[in-house]
């Protein structure tokens, strides 16, 4: 009998060490020897059981699990993990809410570990608070400068215009002073310069470039285009300025530089900036001296008024006669110059004895019945001719003109 007790308990504890469940064990069938032991492996079992589900609960992280009583010394050392666990969970949180003072020092090697952890994160959170400290400054100061400058825009006499590189569209206009068929008539320039590749992104090509337009309604404009990015995409900035008003007078400018005001041809200056290249390229010309005889006759005579008329009379007749490409101009008073590209001495004195001609044959006014006649000289260079300066040809055709003068005046007697 006794060996057959203890086989049971044997059994018994077995079955309770290995998480069996055991057989059930009558106590009351053991021997007074056993029972006492019986006793002591069925609280074995308990103890060991609650232990194990409370260890399953720990590692499965159920911090709520309800621990054992006291009186199961099986799960004292579990009990104070579970009391650490619940701790750095709490920690844990802290840090989550950004308590980067926790500190743990009850876990040994975990401690140094969450320790390193909350530092690096302490120092993250310096660096990523002074990152955005920076750059809300930055955004504030940017904000500022992009309302001062579209302050300033929105007061500037141009006109702004901010287009995209790819695919072109208007991104921002000021057109405070554009219509918006201007502003169209614009953008469609912008883009046919961005199309010819003479406006580029590279980062070789010249960050700006400045150059001319003018639309259908012959209004110009000069536009100076830069480079830019507009909400992070590359873009193209263009300051429009119209200048009508300034080709409109420079155009006059050039026209009181350039031209006698009286009969609206060449003056002395425009005409030696047109003669020299001429002769430099050398080619053949003649040069013929013109002088409008009896102006002064006609000026106290019959007032300065006709005699203004018959300055453009003069002047008249010979543009109606020369071609697109001759020169000519007034030097000064009641001299004349006419410079013929690719003429001979012979050619150009036939013609301007054909001129004096017309200009005589020119019906005069019942009021001013004087004679209509000017002198002229020639002088000629040929082709590929050697050193001649237009002020020799000039000396040469004005002495040959004062020759005809006089012959003039002594009624064609030399």
């Amino acid at each position: 009998m006794s060996s057959e007790n203890t086989d049971r308990l044997f059994e018994y504890l077995r079955s309770t060490l290995y998480g069996a469940e055991p057989p059930s064990l009558d106590l009351g069938a053991l021997d007074e020897e056993h029972q006492k032991l019986g006793m002591g492996l069925v609280m074995l079992h308990k103890f060991l059981r609650e232990m194990r589900a409370y260890s399953h609960a720990l590692a499965t992280g159920n911090l709520s699990a309800i621990p054992p009583k006291r009186e199961n010394p099986l799960c004292e050392n579990l009990k104070g993990i579970h009391s650490n666990l619940n701790h750095l969970t709490w920690q844990a949180k802290q840090v989550a809410k950004g308590d980067y003072s926790q500190t743990v020092s009850y876990l040994g090697e975990f401690s140094e570990a969450f320790n390193s952890m909350t530092a690096q994160l302490r120092e993250r959170e310096e660096s990523l608070r002074r990152e955005a400290l920076l750059e809300k400054k930055h955004s504030e100061m940017a904000d500022k400068y992009n309302k001062l400058l579209l302050a300033m825009i929105r007061r500037s006499h141009e006109d702004i215009l901010v287009t995209a590189a790819q695919p072109p569209r208007i991104l921002f206009s000021t057109s405070i002073e554009l219509t918006q068929a201007q502003n169209e008539e614009l953008f469609r320039m912008i883009l046919q310069r961005q199309q010819q590749g003479l406006l580029s992104l590279d980062s070789d090509a010249p960050p700006e470039c400045t150059w001319e337009a003018k639309d259908p309604q012959n209004r110009f404009y000069r536009i100076v285009t830069c480079r830019m990015e507009w909400d992070g995409e590359p873009a193209y900035g263009h300051t429009v300025f119209e200048v009508t008003r300034e080709k409109h007078e420079h155009g006059l400018l050039e026209k009181e530089a350039y031209f006698d005001n009286l009969t609206q041809i060449s003056n002395r200056f425009h005409f030696f900036k047109l003669a020299v290249p001429l002769l430099e390229s050398g080619q053949s010309l003649a040069v013929c001296y013109c002088d409008l005889d009896h102006l002064k006759f006609v000026n106290d005579t019959y007032g300065h008024a006709e005699g203004d008329r018959y300055l453009r009379r003069f002047t008249e007749l010979v543009r109606s006669r020369i071609r697109e490409y001759d020169v000519f101009a007034r030097l000064g008073g009641d001299e004349f110059c006419l410079v013929l590209p690719n003429c001979s001495a012979a050619t150009a004195q036939k013609k301007m004895l054909s001129l004096q001609q017309a200009f005589a044959a020119l019906p005069a006014a019942p009021n001013a019945p004087y004679e209509r006649m000017f002198s002229f000289g020639v002088a000629a260079a040929e082709k590929n001719h050697g050193i001649v300066t237009i002020d020799s040809l000039l000396q040469q055709a004005d002495a040959a003109m004062y020759a005809q003068k006089r012959c003039h005046q002594t009624g064609g007697k030399a």
